[in-house]
């Protein structure tokens, strides 16, 4: 694993109790270098207390004004995978559940071994309520918090991970028998997937378990480098390596211990040689100071390297100007863009946080992308990200797909090799492939 030192290390009781679960927890505490002895025991009686003396429900601070230095705390957990009646027992007596909400809601659960195994997003919700343009879809999880350190992230005083993977991956299953509308799965958005392996040895279980399946796809979804442990794996072509890119800048100055542009990029290409299909999301693309020329260097230095499956793009989004100015080393913007925002939060507001930069403006970093990818592979599928249909509208013709055909990176039907407008839009915003 890369070297990451978390500041304390927890275990839950029932965690702790599981043979399997300790061995997988002997593997990661080997990989830290730090001993058995320095796990903290923690009952399900003891964690509130310890919540709150850590302060890890405070996830609204970005990592940009985080409060701690170092790496943030560990708790080896596992899933309890509670009746109806234990649920309902356990809501009753879990008085924090009723003091959070959102992502803190869904940590307290996480921390508890009761969080959901997976997410669904509805594409009704998203496009009709939110005007973001998107794929229904599922999303599994093991882990909540990420050891990164990326300025405008909100995930970083606590990591929690669950290691009982055997009985995960039975409902992995169920979840797919279910649904068999969804041909490809993302792991994980709540964490960085590959930042704790090959000792934690979930991706592994996952790809050759994925490798399997006739017409089931796994999407790897990171921003790390540590990917030569997969790279003799038996894969069958039904593993996606994914990640966010972002400009040189950005990685070494914004995006704290990730690996940079160009060890991501060369992940890539070792990955692409093992027979990998590779994707790229550049999100959230952050416009600083001479953004187009490192966008320009950025996709030069990509195409140079690899062929991607296809490419995404999303803008950077926040709350509010001040919170933009709080997250980031302001020298690294041009002026403008901050005044740009201020005008355009006084005579506007804060209606979306998701886009709150101007649509104009989000149309010209756009449009300066995607005419640099059409310059250097003109074939190469291209699509926005939770977009608004407005943004859509005007990006459809350079863009070569529409919002109700397009190929992305993380579509639930996007399966490795298909070309622009292969989608046809179903029921619900469930996509299925366009018959050739």
């Amino acid at each position: 694993m890369k070297p990451f030192h978390p500041r304390e290390i927890f275990a839950t009781s029932w965690a702790w109790e599981d043979e399997r679960c300790r061995q997988r927890m002997e593997r990661l505490m080997a990989g830290f270098g730090r001993p058995m002895s320095e796990v903290q025991v923690v009952t399900e009686a003891e964690l509130p207390a310890l919540i709150r003396r850590k302060g890890w429900l405070d996830v609204w601070k970005r990592q940009g004004y985080n409060p701690f230095t170092g790496d943030p705390d560990l708790v080896f957990n596992k899933f309890r995978w509670f009746s109806e009646a234990e649920k309902k027992a356990w809501h009753e007596r879990t008085t924090l559940l009723k003091e959070s909400r959102d992502f803190a809601h869904a940590l307290v659960c996480a921390l508890h071994g009761y969080p959901t195994f997976h997410h669904y997003e509805d594409g009704n919700y998203k496009r009709l309520r939110r005007d973001t343009t998107c794929w229904a879809l599922h999303d599994l999880h093991t882990g909540w918090g990420c050891f990164h350190k990326c300025q405008y992230c909100q995930r970083g005083s606590v990591s929690t991970i669950m290691l009982d993977v055997e009985d995960w991956l039975t409902r992995v299953d169920q979840l797919l028998a279910d649904n068999p509308w969804q041909k490809v799965i993302r792991f994980d958005v709540e964490t960085d997937c590959l930042i704790l392996e090959p000792e934690y040895g979930i991706c592994r279980d996952l790809v050759e378990h994925f490798a399997r399946l006739d017409d089931r796809y796994l999407i790897l979804f990171s921003k790390s480098d540590n990917v030569d442990f997969l790279l003799d794996l038996e894969h069958r072509g039904h593993t996606i390596m994914l990640w966010t890119l972002s400009s040189p800048t950005v990685s070494r100055r914004i995006e704290v211990d990730t690996a940079t542009t160009e060890q991501r990029i060369e992940a890539a290409r070792k990955c692409q040689a093992a027979g990998y299909p590779v994707r790229f999301k550049f999100k959230p693309i952050v416009p600083i100071r001479n953004w187009r020329q490192e966008a320009t260097a950025m996709l030069e230095g990509l195409f140079a390297a690899v062929r991607p499956d296809n490419l995404s793009m999303e803008m950077l989004f926040f709350r509010n100007v001040d919170e933009l100015k709080s997250m980031f080393d302001q020298d690294l913007f041009d002026p403008e863009f901050f005044r740009m925002m201020e005008r355009h939060e006084a005579e506007h507001g804060v209606k979306d946080e998701y886009k709150i930069i101007p649509e104009a403006f989000r149309i010209e970093v756009y449009e300066h992308y995607a005419a640099e990818v059409r310059r250097l592979s003109p074939e190469t599928p291209l699509s926005l990200c939770a977009e608004s249909a407005a943004v859509w509208g005007h990006m459809a013709p350079l863009l070569g797909q529409g919002p109700d055909d397009f190929v992305c990176n993380c579509g639930p039907a996007c399966i490795p090799h298909l070309r622009p407008r292969s989608m046809v839009n179903g029921p619900d915003y469930k996509p299925t492939i366009a018959a050739p």
